[in-house]
Order: structure tokens, then sequence, then C-alpha cells
């Protein structure tokens, strides 16, 4: 290097310097000759002598040649290295842990550099660091620093954005950093339990206005000549004869009676007024529905108000079970779930779930058939939940058949329960043997072993429902289609057992590792259930008609009631492979649900959550195939990618260093690596469909 002669200092340069005085006292100087404004306000001397400044060093003339740009550039390239391990490194500390895995699997996990827990545990930055625990103390500022700098990156990433995307994949990308933000808050951020819940009145809940005896008088004659056909009151009055008469107990009051049988009748009214509205026009329809409404408040009324020790009574059972199914329809499952687990150990306490050695009569057979639907509930709920169910099968000592002496029950529905009996038990089972964190701790070998056994289990138990299933389409054919008095049948409930097959299949084979080399994490045949899952919904809607109400009903009881595992599944499997059919698929889906999305505030948000997973995978495979040319897209592509880690949705592999995609090393090493991803994919998919409590205005969806 060329050193460059110093320059020399003269009157005009010091003339310009901020004076002796003013840079003393550490104040703005003017620089007026020849005194300062701050000199003459203090009648001080003004001098500009550079007293205080450093001694100017020698500059030097740097001449750039070939080898210094070669320097540059690997400089650049180091920096583009850093700023991945950062990123990997934020993702590493923010993500979150498996479901309950073992502390043991952590530490080993944490010296591999896989996912960790969303809030580091004691000791994580020094596995990952190399730092000998004998000199933590040594280290304390320097880990310290870490997680600040770590926590600052987190934050910044969080609120990145990309002015250069079109508002369509700024929205997507918006909506990815929502699902991110909303999974990493501890508390779940569910709406308001029960919005509609009034006051109590002074008197008590007898005095909450009811619907008016003439429209229920009407009412109780119709289901007397015509029993409901809807689901839902199907599967809870086992005796329909019973109904009128609390019925009568409420409205023609001669004695008190308890806020439970208040609120099975505002339950079994609103219920009946509902599917009568819809079988209804004109101002009876309107009628009916205003007084479903009225009732609709007096049951958040009635559950707002209920004491955390219900009387050990079958009422008490038939009460949480109506109310199960009203906060399934309203989308509140984690409310549904608490009900059913309330539900359940009253069932146990009572004692309906073990042979009894007295002869088998009307009301034992009816304590059964309310057990094994609390069971039903309980498997479908928990598995949604990622728990474990209250009831388990071992436990178990009554028969699955529904008894002879159940009158007022269709035959069909007696062989539907016992089909459905079985799906539960291997719902409970999946969560045992697959995602437990017990399960999670086996080798992947085993866990796969343990998946075959399952899927031989559902197609035995699919085998057996099969006849029942065929009867009922052919009877669905020669009737056309459906019923037109119900907002939902037995009949469609049997249909969608199909895909409740595929959807249960999907959810099985997911924790089968796809075979050497493969290019997806999921294995052949967890695809192939999805995309059958996904044909078989299409004809369970072609098979709804035109009745928007039918087809609400079906998507509260077969798609949503049992999570949908093949939508987040395809979804994962179409932004690995970047597959244009697969996404074709999610859009004919979330197109079928925008009709019926004004009739049922789950169906709605069901839309809202699917919409979002496709523009999402729109924008995953956009800026992949625009990436390669594009700059910024690339850089949005890496966030993309990067977020969807944080959801367990794109495994990534510290022995590659990058989130997974087209073209990258098999999907699974150890098996350490494997229930990681296996456990992160599991919670990623439990987050997803717990959005369905969640208030989701904020999210910026767009319409394709």
């Amino acid at each position: 290097m060329e050193e460059l002669p110093e320059l020399p200092e003269n009157n005009d340069s010091l003339a310009k310097r901020a004076c002796d005085q003013c840079r003393q006292r550490k104040i703005r100087c003017d620089r007026e000759l020849p005194t300062c404004s701050n000199c003459r306000a203090t009648n001080r001397s003004c001098s500009s002598t550079g007293l205080g400044q450093k001694p100017r060093e020698p500059r030097q003339r740097v001449l750039i040649t070939h080898q210094y740009e070669r320097k540059i550039d690997n400089l650049d390239s180091r920096l583009g290295t850093i700023e991945k391990m950062l990123h990997n490194l934020t993702i590493s500390l923010n993500s979150r842990n498996p479901p309950g895995l073992p502390s043991g699997i952590l530490t080993t996990l944490s010296s591999t550099g896989s996912n960790p827990s969303s809030a580091p545990h004691e000791g994580n930055a020094d596995v990952i660091f190399g730092a000998d625990k004998d000199n933590e103390s040594d280290d304390f500022e320097a880990t310290a620093l870490m997680r600040e700098e770590t926590a600052f990156a987190a934050q910044f990433i969080e609120t990145a954005t990309f002015p250069f995307l079109d508002s369509e994949m700024q929205a997507a990308f918006s909506s990815l950093q929502q699902l991110v933000k909303l999974q990493n808050v501890e508390s779940a951020r569910h709406e308001a339990r029960f919005v509609n819940a009034k006051p109590l009145p002074k008197g008590g809940w007898a005095e909450m206005p009811m619907p008016s005896a003439d429209i229920v008088l009407s009412v109780l004659r119709e289901i007397k000549e015509h029993p409901p056909r809807g689901f839902p009151t199907i599967a809870t009055f086992t005796g329909m004869e019973d109904f009128p008469d609390n019925c009568r107990r409420i409205y023609f009051a001669t004695e008190e009676y308890s806020l439970v049988q208040w609120g099975i009748v505002n339950l079994g009214l609103y219920f009946t007024l509902q599917e009568r509205a819809t079988a209804s026009e004109g101002d009876r329809q309107i009628q009916l529905f205003q007084a479903s409404l009225l009732c609709r408040d007096n049951i958040e009324t009635a559950l707002t108000n209920l004491p955390l020790l219900l009387p050990r009574r079958r009422e008490s059972v038939e009460l949480l079970i109506l109310a199960a199914m009203y906060s399934i329809e309203e989308s509140k499952y984690s409310v549904a779930r608490d009900m059913i687990t309330i539900a359940a150990t009253i069932c146990q306490t009572l004692g309906y779930h073990r042979i009894r050695t007295s002869p088998s009569t009307s009301d034992s057979e009816h304590k059964a058939m309310l057990f094994w639907t609390v069971y039903i509930f309980d498997n479908a709920l928990s598995l949604r939940a990622g728990i474990p169910a209250a009831t388990q099968g071992w436990d178990i000592t009554i028969p699955k058949e529904i008894g002879p002496k159940v009158k007022d029950v269709n035959p069909l529905w007696k062989i539907g329960q016992a089909q459905w009996i079985g799906w539960s038990e291997l719902m409970g089972r999946t969560y045992k043997e697959l995602y437990s964190p017990e399960a999670l701790a086996l080798a992947s070998e085993k866990r796969a072993e343990n998946a075959r056994q399952l899927a031989q289990a559902l197609h035995d138990v699919a085998a057996r429902s099969a006849p029942l299933i065929e009867h009922v389409v052919e009877k669905m054919k020669i009737s056309g289609g459906y019923d037109a008095q119900a907002r939902f049948t037995y009949d469609m409930a049997v249909v969608g057992d199909a895909l409740v097959q595929w959807s249960a299949l999907t959810l099985i084979y997911r924790a089968v590792p796809s075979p050497p080399g493969s290019l997806s994490t999921f294995h052949p045949e967890c695809i192939h259930a999805a995309r059958e899952a996904f044909s078989s919904h299409e004809g369970c809607m072609v098979m709804c008609g035109e009745s928007v109400f039918m087809k609400a009903g079906y998507i509260l009881w077969n798609v949503l009631y049992i999570p949908f595992i093949p939508l987040v599944v395809l979804f994962c499997h179409t932004i690995e492979t970047s597959n244009d059919e697969d996404l074709e698929m999610l859009e004919r889906f979330t197109e079928g649900l925008q009709p019926v999305a004004p009739v049922s505030s789950g169906v709605t948000k069901l839309y809202q959550i699917s919409q979002m997973l496709v523009n999402i995978a729109s924008l995953c495979l956009k800026t992949r195939r625009q990436g390669q040319q594009d700059h910024n897209m690339s850089m949005v592509g890496d966030n993309v990618e990067m977020y969807l880690n944080q959801l367990g949705f794109m495994p990534q592999y510290p022995q590659h260093g990058h989130t997974y995609g087209v073209g990258a090393p098999p999907p699974f090493g150890s098996d350490i690596d494997q229930s990681i991803q296996l456990g992160n994919w599991f919670s990623g998919n439990t987050h997803i469909f717990g959005l369905m409590e969640e208030d989701l205005s904020g999210f910026q969806n767009f319409e394709q």
C-alpha cells in the first residue's frame, strides 16, 4: 500500500472547526469569525487550535486488485453463511418441543442441533456452541449476549416485510407470519367461550325468556308424528317419549326444576327447532329460527353457570353430551372436550362402563348407550387436541352393541354405533402407539410396525362397515340423494364414514418413514390415503345435493369433528414436491366450502384456514420458481421455509444445514431426528385445527 502525504493545515481549515471553548463545553458552535456567538454571549476569547482533537493519522491509498476483489467476494459469501446460521439458530431456540419428549432425548437433540423447545431449556446454548459446563460462570456473559442477540434476530424476522411482493403474495406471507405468532403464544387466545350468555335475573333461570308455548307445542306434535331425522337429536334422545315430559316440567312447572333440566330442554328444543326451520319456508321458517336463537342464548347462559361439581346423575350426562354437540357445531372444540371429559368421569363414577350382575333392563341399556356416546366423542376430541382420552378400552366390560330393549332407535343406528365405537378405539390407539410421548421415544422401526398393525385393524373395521355404507348409498340414490327435512341425517353420517376411514389412514401412515431415496417426507401410502380422502369428500358433497344446510352438517360432523388430516398432509406435500395437481385439489376443496360458509361459523373458519393454506402453498411455489432468477424472491422463499419449519411442516436437517425441499437429501436421519420431525408435525397439525377456535378476522386472506 502507498502512504499518502499528510495535508498541511492552514488557517482556513482551522477556521472551519468548532472553537476550543465550545468543544470543551460540548455545545454546538456556529463557527462565525472572528468570534462565535457562544463566546460573544459569555465574553470568552474564541480560539480554534484543535485542542482536544485526536491527531490526524496518515491516510493510505488502497489499490484494488483482483486478489482483493476475491477476498471481498469471500467475505460476502461468509456473511451470507452467517446470516443463514443466525436464521437456523433462531429457529432452533424458538421452535417448540415435540409434545412431551423425555428430557434425555431433548439433550441429545440439542447436541445435534435439532429443534428444541421454544423457550430454550438450561444448557441448550452451551451445547450448541460447545461450551464446558464446568466453566459456565466464565461463559455467562457470552451466553447472555448470544440469547439477547437471538431474541433480537427473532423479533426482526417476525416483522420482516417485502414491499416488492404483489398484494396477493404479501397477504399470504403476512398470514404465515401470523400463524407462527399464534403458535408461539403459550396460553391459547381462544374467543370468548359463550358470547351469547345473558346475566341471570334475580329469580334465576326460571325467569329467562323461552320460546312461546304455542310454537313448542306445535313442534312437539310434529316430532310425535314424524320423529326427528337429524343426526344430533337421534344420537342423544334414545327415548323421544321423555322429551315432551321434560318440556312440560319447564313450561307448566308445579315444582322447582334444576339448571340441568332447564339446560336439557333448551338444548333439545334448539336442535329440534333448527331442524324444523330448515325444512320450513317463509314466515314459519323465520319464526322457528328466532325461537331457536332464544334457546341458544339460554343454552350459553346455562353452560356458563354450570357448577364445577355436577350431580352424579344420568341427566347430567345427557346435558353434557348435548352441550358437547352444541359446542362442536359452534366450533368450540376445547369446550366440547371439557364437557365430555366431565361426562366420562360421571359415567365411570356411576359404573355405566361395567357389566352389572342384575339382568339387563331398558334403563341399563340406555345408560350403556350414553356411555358409548361419551366414549366416541372422547376419543375423537382428544385425538384432535393431541392428548389421551379420559376413557380407556381396557377398563370397559359392557358390550359394544346397543341392546334390544332400547326402543325408538333406528336399527341401522344400532349397527352404525358399533362401527363408530370401532373407529374410536383406533383413534385412541393411534395417539397412544404413534404420537404420544411414549410412542415418540420408540425406535422408528417399532413405530412403523405399530402403524402397519393399526392400518390393518382400520381396514378390518372398514370392511365390516362397508355393507352398511353400500346399503345407505343405494337407498340415497333411490330416494334422490338426501332427506330435505333434516339439516344432517344419519344417512350422510354413514356415507361420511368412508372419508373418516381415509383421513384416519392418512394419520396412521404419516408415522411410517418414506422409503430410502424418496424426495418426500411422506410415505406413498400416506399420500395415496390423503388423495382418496379428498376424492371421497367430493363425492359426499355431490350426494348432499343443493342443500347448503346438509353440506354444512356433513362438513361439521365428518370433516371437522374428526380433524381432516389430509388437508395438512397434502399442503405439506405440495410444498415439498411443487406438485401442481395436489395444489389444484386443495383449491377445489376450498372453492367447495365457499358457498356453504355463510350458514355455519365452523365452515366459515375452515374455509378461511383452507384458503390461507392454499395461498401459502401458492406463495411457496412461486418464490421457489422465481427465486432461481430473482434474488429478492429467493429471500422471500428462505423466510417462507423458515416459518414452515417453525410450524413443524418443513423439517430441518442439522447435517445438511437447510430445510427440506425439492432435491434435498432423504427426509429421515436418525431415530431421534425422525421423532422430532414427527412430533413437530403432529403438534403443527394440532395447531392448525386449533385455529378453529381463534378469531381469524385479522388474517389477510384474499379471493383467488
